[in-house]
């Protein structure tokens, strides 16, 4: 990490930090003085954190450690101090410190998981729900644990809506730095039949939210970012999108459509350093997912599993929190799939292709109805 602020301008917080014995050093000769973190003790990390985040122009410069660029380096230079256990965990709590995220369909499921993550490291949340309460609920779970976010009821299908969404963003937290386009019309998928048994309405509804109201959400956050320097874009797929099923036709279109969206995104805007990358995960068991399959259809899907769980809405977050991060600086317009290996293997693993799998007593005459559930 670095932070550059002009020592002149750096105020009282600043000054109290410079006061720190033994921990500055002039570098360069406009006045520039750098601290490593390393040499500052454990409780005071956050203070100089603070002091240079707070300081308006740039000449205090903090580093993590003495290694790499030092050009001051001999050819034999002196070991770097050693850091404390806890540096690394440290600096990954910060990295959307500072930023200012939007998430939709943030009231439950994965959307809430990945704006906690968001929030837990710093950043501030626009939380975005059709479920008013739902978003709501949502932000005072963030609000308790001492971070920032502002809740929204809206449908990302209605344009007005989806422009007063950013609108609202901007002028509550400033601007907008990171989008999680998680909000999608599961309320339909119960009646997203095969091709000949789809009725029409829902295949429209369907595109409406999860593929154009994806897109507005996209027009509405780039001209933002780029007017901050760029910023990042996670578009939640599907492994649907990525796989043929007997039903859900509409979704998975919409979801495979929205790999090719994330792509062209990348593609078109990676000049104005945005990067878009798309989210596929498989079968993660959210409460609303949950209350949807029977014990029979759950017990078909974990037998595709090739981890010995399914997965989680905390799973995927952690995930999109590394896509939005720096740590991905390198990586877009991609499709990261995320399904404990579902899409991984042959279609005769489940089927007896697993034979290291501890089965119990009757498992062969299950496996063989399953597929009926």
């Amino acid at each position: 990490m670095r932070v550059v602020v002009d020592q002149d301008l750096c105020g009282t917080t600043g000054q109290c930090v410079l006061t720190l014995p033994g921990t500055f050093r002039q570098r360069e000769p406009d006045g520039v003085a750098e601290v490593c973190v390393a040499t500052v003790p454990q409780a005071l990390h956050a203070a100089v954190r603070l002091a240079a985040s707070q300081c308006p122009v740039a000449a205090i410069r903090v580093i993590e450690s003495d290694a790499g660029d030092d050009e001051r380096a001999s050819a034999d230079p002196a070991p770097s101090p050693r850091r404390p256990s806890n540096a690394i965990q440290e600096d990954t709590m910060a990295r959307f410190e500072g930023k200012v995220a939007v998430v939709t369909g943030a009231g439950a499921g994965i959307g809430k998981a990945c704006a906690l993550a968001i929030a837990r490291e710093g950043g501030r949340v626009v939380v975005a729900d059709i479920d008013g309460s739902a978003a709501i609920a949502c932000t005072a779970q963030i609000a308790a644990e001492a971070g920032h976010a502002l809740a929204l009821a809206m449908d990302i299908a209605d344009a007005q809506a989806v422009a007063a969404l950013f609108e609202t963003a901007e002028r509550h937290f400033g601007g907008v730095d990171l989008l999680v386009n998680n909000a999608s019309a599961m309320h339909l998928t119960p009646r997203d039949r095969a091709l000949l048994d789809l009725d029409l309405a829902v295949w429209d509804q369907t595109m409406a939210t999860n593929l154009r109201g994806t897109l507005l959400c996209c027009r509405q956050a780039i001209p933002r970012m780029i007017a901050r320097g760029g910023g990042a874009i996670v578009n939640m797929s599907s492994c649907q999108g990525l796989s043929g099923d007997t039903a859900q036709t509409s979704y998975a279109a919409s979801k495979a459509a929205m790999n090719m969206l994330s792509a062209s995104l990348a593609t078109q805007y990676g000049h104005a350093q945005i990067r878009c990358n798309a989210v596929a995960p498989g079968l993660v068991m959210t409460e609303r997912l949950l209350a949807k399959l029977d014990e029979c259809m759950q017990r078909h899907l974990r037998r595709h599993q090739l981890l010995p769980r399914v997965g989680r809405p905390e799973d995927v977050a952690a995930l999109v929190a590394f896509l939005l991060s720096d740590d991905a600086a390198f990586i877009t317009g991609q499709v990261v799939c995320i399904d404990g290996g579902m899409l991984a293997h042959v279609p005769t693993y489940a089927d007896g292709g697993n034979s290291r799998a501890a089965r119990p007593a009757g498992d062969t005459a299950e496996a063989a109805a399953a597929p009926r559930c």
